[in-house]
């Protein structure tokens, strides 16, 4: 390690930026340790410090904590007479966490080099048509877009353009061939109302009636209600296995999260975001979604796509239609149900289907009459009868999930990328630490304090009060355990336990 101090982090954790912004202020150099992907790491870290959360810091070989504790210790001094006593030659860290961080590096990299490449490069020779071919005075002819459409020209007027203006293709079957390279890297695009079949993007039709855009001039604003994957349409290339897509999305914008994070980690710039160039590479990966197949995908491949997509378009829609949307209960209503919404694999999903559909097992969301009434069997999931959506449901449900498309906790989960592999362990972190800030105790009262979320999804914790509080018990921590544990063992039925929902703080944590 070249530095004496190791902060060990995740993506998008104002806690671990919290952290972070402490040692800056201080001027304490620090290494930065990504424990997100590296299953291992994130083995050889709680083994070394007996937490499962982020961030934990090191300083000269010695654990000085998480966020609290590392403000704490600067705050009385002891931070900088550790830094100070401790020999210079001191290593970062111990010996076995040293090790594990090098061999994660190792893997880090062989994993980037062996990673499938989404369909939208283009070898040098056909970068530099394209480059050509856009250019506003020598390109293409395009005919004027407007506010929903791009600028357009015909796959007679692109052949016309490339027998003319390119060496390689001066023939029409040869400009045939380049124009289908460009469609299939969707650097061109079909024009088109609604979601073309394959057969119409199979090819770059040499007609009047068929119209193509230039993916760099898609129009990036959808309207209110559309699909927010749908400013270009997916061409011929097959996209990838939708775990590794989705994956791939959550991944980058979480990046953009943690980079427009305020040092505090208290506030988010949207603003800021939606001015960033690479959120809007972000919003053109999100068309791949378009061809995902969800078929192949076991329960565990599903459950973390349906996870790292609510969470990714959760921040897409905040981006697009701005917070301000999301602070009413009306406002709120119309963010779930109708913007938040992605096309996957050629049908609509809003976060309302990703959620109650997929990952509850197409159950009644918490809005309807049967939830609101404690009467589920009332009503229905969102996929109908019929629906070709309901063929890809999580079941059973497990009612982790709602800790991983939310945290209000003190600290953050170490994994905030889910994949089958990590699924398990991912869903028992959230869990754990989701459960040991929100959850209140107390045995005197007997009464139990819990989010609103145990109350909105009553029936995913168990069939009853009694059910519900010992699906608690294996994610407190051991103080609050032991007290429910003295009150479920006195009152197995929970009769005489009080239940208390707290208030839901609906506070986006924007800057603007």
């Amino acid at each position: 390690m070249s530095s004496s101090v190791v902060v060990f982090t995740t993506p998008g954790c104002p806690y671990c930026k919290r952290a972070k912004q402490a040692l800056s202020e201080q001027k304490v150099p620090y290494q930065e340790v990504d424990v997100s992907v590296n299953t291992e790491l994130r083995a050889a870290l709680k083994e070394a410090t007996g937490e499962r959360t982020v961030p934990q810091v090191y300083a000269k070989g010695t654990l000085v904590g998480g966020s609290d504790a590392l403000l704490a210790k600067i705050a009385d001094g002891s931070f900088t007479q550790l830094l100070s006593q401790a020999s210079s030659s001191q290593a970062a860290l111990p010996n076995m966490l040293s090790k594990a961080v090098q061999a994660a590096d190792a893997a880090a990299a062989a994993t980037s080099a062996a990673a499938p490449a989404a369909g939208t490069s283009l070898p040098e020779a056909l970068q530099q048509v394209l480059s050509a071919l856009s250019d506003p005075q020598s390109g293409v002819q395009r005919q004027p877009g407007s506010s929903s459409k791009p600028p357009s020209f015909t796959g007679k007027a692109l052949l016309d353009w490339l027998v003319q203006h390119n060496s390689s293709s001066s023939s029409r079957s040869a400009a045939a061939a380049q124009a289908q390279q460009l469609l299939s890297a969707n650097a061109i695009t079909l024009v088109s109302d609604k979601q073309p079949s394959a057969d119409e993007v199979a090819a770059v039709f040499d007609d009047e009636a068929h119209s193509y855009a230039l993916r760099s001039e898609a129009v990036r604003a959808v309207p209110w209600g559309a699909a927010l994957n749908t400013h270009f349409w997916w061409g011929p290339a097959a996209a990838r296995p939708a775990e590794v897509v989705a994956e791939e999305l959550r991944g980058r914008i979480l990046a953009l999260y943690d980079k427009h994070l305020s040092a505090d980690g208290r506030a988010v710039s949207y603003a800021a975001l939606k001015q960033d160039l690479e959120f809007w590479e972000y919003v053109d990966a999100t068309a791949e979604l378009q061809r995902v197949d969800l078929s192949p995908l076991s329960r565990e491949s599903l459950m973390a796509f349906a996870i790292n997509l609510y969470n990714a378009l959760v921040i897409h829609a905040l981006v697009v239609h701005g917070p301000q949307q999301y602070n009413s209960t009306t406002g709120r209503v119309g963010f779930f149900q109708k913007a938040s919404k992605y096309n996957i694999g050629g049908y609509d999903y809003v976060l309302d289907d990703l959620e109650n559909g997929i990952l509850r097992g197409n159950s009644p969301a918490a809005s309807t009459i049967g939830m609101l009434l404690k009467l589920p069997w009332l009503s229905k999931g969102p996929f109908k009868a019929g629906d070709p959506r309901a063929q890809h449901v999580v079941r059973p449900l497990d009612p982790r999930i709602h800790f991983a498309l939310v945290c209000g906790a003190k600290s953050c989960p170490p994994i905030k990328l889910y994949s089958a592999a990590t699924l398990e362990e991912g869903l028992s972190a959230a869990a754990d630490t989701f459960c040991a800030s929100d959850v209140e105790v107390d045995a005197a009262a007997k009464k139990v304090r819990l989010s609103k979320i145990f109350s909105w999804y009553f029936p995913d914790f168990g069939a009853d009060k009694a059910a519900r509080l010992r699906f608690l018990l294996p994610h407190l921590p051991a103080d609050k355990q032991a007290s429910l544990q003295q009150l479920l063992a006195a009152d197995p039925a929970a009769k005489g336990i009080s239940v208390e929902h707290k208030p839901y703080d609906w506070t986006i944590n924007a800057a603007e």
